[in-house]
């Protein structure tokens, strides 16, 4: 029997060294239209976030984020290809049969996991485009189990003949979802992925994006009046359960010291909606969330539209309760993910993000300085930050000149006193940065 262990001792000493060097699995959750203050981590009076609270507490959180582009086709396609909307040809929302579509052509984050030997699946709205060859699977993606578009692509919200369904790869398995399941139907099959993925020797990727707070809102009759926050806050509410549900399996199946989990939202709250989505009593001109201290919102310029909230949890790998204000963009994600995954291969030159994996460690407490531009909800560069301060050229009506607003962020985290006059030099400097983007 002694010999026996001792044959098996160099085996389990293998075995050991190798969970310890597995690369980690990853899932990446993207919130819809939730706003900076939104979260009770990020200052919400209102509404209760336990399960993100926890995770900011035992991770990283950051109140310097920002997404490039104010609406929800652009910024993804930033998130997936480490480059900013306009140059990939994303620069607006996409509608059904939009000529507009992420090529397959392209590098994705998707394509990076699976060249870095992972499983891959995509979880919920997509909305980079509808054609054949611009769906999930022709990304990276090894399944796909959600929605093309946004749940306002229907009637009273949207003139259009398309009928919304949920998809399963590409095959239309839901015909006319009722939005209210959503969110529940989408952490179902999250879990069961992770359960699935678990068992092999490969680690996995989940790109999980919520389709909600995004108007209409909607949740289960469980939720109703759940929140001091109204039908908004109940949405929240119900989304961070649905991430307290993922965390626990997590730790269930003793896969949270081997998982990096990170959160974020795709662009500010929708705190001006247009008149489609007014025009009968359905959404309530109140249902959107905060920005918290910042101006705007969603499809503007301002902070407001573009500042999110952002949480970074691996046991293990980030330091609890990290707090950091340094600025970086949704941009940086692919290459961060690229440096805390261990993947060799050099990335595409044009990528346009930067990898910040050792501040979201801890072990780098200041970046580099470098501009970050704005790009308004139909691609226009309309802003550009450097540091402190930050330059808004923003469109006007036609026929007008265009005003030029400057603001320090860290005196006027508001954007409330435009300086341009009083900081010529600055202003100047901020201008050709844009000309020369």
């Amino acid at each position: 029997m002694k010999k026996t262990l001792w044959w098996l001792l160099p085996v389990l000493m293998a075995f050991q060294v190798s969970a310890q060097q597995r690369k980690p699995n990853v899932i990446f959750i993207l919130s819809d239209d939730m706003g900076y203050g939104d979260a009770s981590c990020y200052g919400s009076p209102q509404i209760r976030t336990p399960e993100l609270d926890r995770l900011a507490r035992e991770g990283f959180r950051s109140t310097g984020f920002m997404v490039s582009a104010p609406s929800c086709t652009p910024s993804r396609a930033s998130l997936l290809t480490g480059r900013y909307p306009d140059k990939v040809n994303m620069p607006y929302a996409v509608a059904p049969g939009d000529a507009h579509a992420l090529s397959d052509s392209i590098f994705t984050l998707a394509r990076m996991f699976k060249a870095n030997h992972y499983q891959t699946m995509m979880i919920g709205k997509w909305h980079l485009g509808d054609k054949a060859n611009s769906r999930p699977l022709s990304h990276g993606f090894d399944h796909f189990f959600g929605m093309l578009y946004s749940h306002d692509y229907q009637s009273p919200f949207v003139n259009t003949d398309t009928t919304l369904a949920v998809f399963y790869d590409n095959n239309r398995v839901i015909e006319k979802p009722d939005y209210s399941k959503l969110m529940g139907w989408y952490t179902d099959s999250a879990l069961a992925y992770i359960k699935r993925a678990s068992r092999s020797q490969q680690p996995f990727f989940l790109y999980l994006p919520f389709p909600m707070p995004h108007a209409p809102l909607a949740v289960p009759s469980e939720w109703k009046g759940k929140s001091r926050g109204g039908l908004y806050g109940d949405v929240i509410e119900q989304q961070d359960a649905c991430i307290g549900k993922i965390i626990a399996l997590l730790r269930q199946l003793k896969l949270d010291q081997q998982t990096i989990v990170m959160f974020t939202s795709d662009n500010g709250p929708w705190n001006d909606m247009p008149d489609r989505m007014l025009q009968r009593d359905i959404v309530k001109p109140w249902d959107h969330g905060s920005t918290g201290p910042f101006r705007g919102g969603k499809a503007n310029t301002y902070e407001g539209g573009h500042r999110e909230p952002f949480i970074a949890w691996a046991p293990g790998r980030i330091a609890a309760g990290t707090v950091a204000d340094q600025p970086f963009i949704i941009n940086d994600i692919l290459p961060t993910l690229a440096a805390a995954t261990s993947y060799t291969q050099p990335l595409p030159v044009n990528v346009e993000g930067v990898n910040v994996w050792q501040h979201i460690i801890g072990r780098q407490t200041q970046l580099p300085e470098r501009p970050l531009f704005y790009l308004s909800a139909i691609g226009k560069l309309e802003a550009v930050r450097k540091g402190d301060w930050k330059l808004r050229i923003a469109t006007t009506e036609k026929g007008k000149t265009p005003v030029m607003e400057l603001y320090n962020l860290r005196m006027d985290i508001s954007e409330k006193h435009n300086v341009a006059t009083k900081y010529p030099e600055i202003t100047a400097s901020l201008k050709q940065l844009l000309d020369n983007y």
